[in-house]
């Protein structure tokens, strides 16, 4: 059993892939936002992709172990100690019973942790997943963040997966405040939707992260695109309107002048245009960007989308 004595600034507990198969009717997969560090302190624990784990953003919770456990932690390097001793990271730690873990600020770039608990956090399943979909007000703990008072259960008895090798931390990416993210052009581009030039300078401009981004989306502060058509037609005034189709999770989407990255709490439809998409192996980079980091968006093709994904299942598989 685990105690919440201080709850963070936002902690709560995700599982991978999240909520999979209802997009179609408006439900988002949540899950972690940044999915290779928590599929990656999950192995290290011994844990299957799947097991429930523990979302840390920004400010660390407090955290009293009423039972021994073992846990990793991952993602963005925060302050975090064990009994006033600095704990390691990307490291299993055996935790004894009564022990007291305090995780603090994040140190560096990123903005996301994970913890991984040998054997996974029992929460019950909704929708086929231990997801908190905190704005639905469904999956992990009671729907929501995890506050003061919350006791967690640790499923025990489960069969711990055998480590292949030991973990070289050198193959982690690293954290940072300017980033580099591929994208692939699509679903609307030029010269239907934005001229040449306006799509040119997308790929060449810096985009600085707004205050207001979270699990929903990520929103972007940048040169104002020029729009290859004077409004949306039957879709609004607005050039950026269209009549609602399907959004992807990592979609740029424009809302008016303002890009916005679809998160992975995010809509699963509406009506404003998309000028490119990051794909399944960038997306970890969008979990990690704070307010106020930079954003350089690099055009990808297919292939090499693909071929990235391998890369990273890859080091994935050695764990």
């Amino acid at each position: 059993m685990i105690e919440i004595i201080d709850g963070g600034l936002g902690l709560t507990v995700q599982d991978y892939p999240g909520r999979i198969g209802y997009w179609n009717i408006g439900i988002p997969p949540s899950g972690p936002m940044d999915p290779f560090a928590f599929r990656l302190a999950n192995r290290l624990a011994g844990n299957e992709d799947g097991d429930a784990g523990l979302e840390i953003t920004g400010m660390g919770p407090t955290l009293l172990f009423h039972d021994p456990a073992v846990i990793v932690l991952g993602g963005a390097k925060f302050a975090a100690t064990m009994d006033r001793e600095e704990l390691p990271w990307w490291t299993p730690v055996e935790v004894p019973k009564g022990a007291r873990i305090k995780i603090g600020r994040v140190i560096g770039g990123g903005f996301r942790a994970y913890l991984a608990i040998r054997g996974g956090i029992d929460v019950p399943e909704y929708l086929g997943s231990r997801s908190t979909f905190a704005y639905g007000k469904f999956g992990g703990f009671e729907g929501r963040p995890l506050k003061k008072g919350d006791m967690l259960e640790i499923f025990t008895g489960k069969p711990v997966k055998s480590r292949k090798n030991a973990f070289n931390v050198s193959c982690m990416p690293q954290y940072t405040s300017r980033w580099e993210i591929g994208a692939l052009p699509g679903p609307h581009g030029c010269p239907d939707f934005f001229t040449e030039e306006s799509a040119d300078l997308f790929f060449l401009s810096d985009y600085h992260v707004n205050y207001n981004a979270n699990r929903l989306g990520i929103r972007l502060e940048g040169p104002k695109p020029v729009f290859a058509r004077a409004d949306g037609g039957e879709g609004g005034r607005h050039p950026s309107n269209m009549h609602d189709y399907t959004y992807a999770i990592g979609t740029v989407n424009f809302s008016g002048d303002t890009p916005i990255i679809i998160g992975v709490d995010g809509p699963s439809l509406g009506g404003f245009i998309s000028f490119c998409t990051v794909p399944t192996a960038e997306l970890w980079k969008v979990g990690q960007v704070k307010p106020g980091d930079v954003i350089h968006f690099r055009k990808m093709t297919l292939g090499e989308a693909i071929e990235l994904q391998r890369e990273m299942e890859t080091i994935l598989s050695l764990v």
